[in-house]
């Protein structure tokens, strides 16, 4: 079991995990909350996230990314799952989170959810999948923020008020936008390789130096997007993640893109907790 934990990479299960807690609160904020609906939500994005996560360490080591000599994803080459067990317990994992949402759409008769389900499951799936492996195509950034911002925030209101609320959508842009800032940290490191193995991102297309600004952009337009939410709360309180912030242009500066990749990932979660405090307030 602690196997396919860590082959699922806990690390950025915030990134599945926040959006879940923004759109709930948003929800509470409308006067419509319920425990039940908000853990089969978590567990929900958990698992087609973490089947995502399995879903792209075996798409790379088949299609020949990810080798022994250089994988920042060790899944496969460290054995700690075979070829096989990862993209069956990928399906699983998926399997398992379309179950809930068919569970969660006909408790709270939201047929709609069944689109943004479906939607997800698909980005998800063909991330790096055979035949269109979007992330090859310099989609990935786009295909990153629709899952993790959008999909999963204004889902989760939805889920829990059977409305699409507006204010759930423009809540879901911050987080898309650090979230693409995860992977963006990620791709950069990888230019390089990646160019040698012929896979298009959009960190490659861009370049370092203007990946690096691009970086620096997601950041800090997260920060003023949480104004369009006409809260002082909501963006106020994000602001005391700053400090997180300028560690991450430190390692930025320094090169430390290794780093950057996990540390994005825990600014995310401590911006994303802050902002749905902000919300609820």
């Amino acid at each position: 079991m602690k196997k396919i934990i860590m082959a699922t990479r806990p690390y950025s299960w915030p990134a599945s995990m926040v959006p879940v807690a923004v759109g709930s609160a948003v929800a509470f904020k409308n006067g419509s909350f319920s425990g039940l609906n908000c853990f089969w939500t978590f567990l929900a994005a958990l698992m087609v996230h973490s089947g995502a996560n399995l879903a792209n360490s075996y798409f790379d080591w088949k299609n020949g990314i990810d080798m022994p000599d250089y994988a920042d994803d060790r899944t496969i080459a460290d054995k700690l799952l075979t070829p096989e067990k990862t993209i069956r317990f990928s399906m699983l994992m998926i399997f398992v989170s379309a179950l809930i949402g068919i569970y969660l759409t006909i408790k709270n008769n939201a047929p709609l959810m069944l689109v943004f389900g479906a939607a997800g499951a698909l980005l998800a799936w063909f991330y790096t999948a055979d035949g269109i492996h979007y992330k090859y195509r310099s989609l990935g950034d786009a295909g990153i923020f629709l899952s993790f911002g959008p999909l999963i925030v204004t889902g989760t209101a939805l889920i829990q008020t059977g409305k699409i609320l507006p204010s759930a959508l423009l809540a879901s842009i911050p987080l898309g936008l650090l979230i693409t800032g995860i992977l963006h940290a990620n791709n950069m490191r990888d230019i390089s390789y990646d160019s040698s193995k012929n896979i298009k991102t959009f960190a490659q297309f861009l370049g370092m130096e203007k990946s690096v600004a691009y970086y620096k952009i997601l950041i800090v337009s997260a920060y003023c997007s949480t104004l369009l939410l006409g809260s002082l709360p909501a963006a106020v309180l994000p602001m005391l993640s700053m400090l997180l912030a300028k560690k991450l242009f430190v390692l930025l500066k320094n090169g430390d893109l290794a780093a950057l990749v996990k540390e994005t990932a825990k600014f995310v979660g401590v911006f994303g907790l802050l902002l749905a405090i902000g919300l609820i307030i």
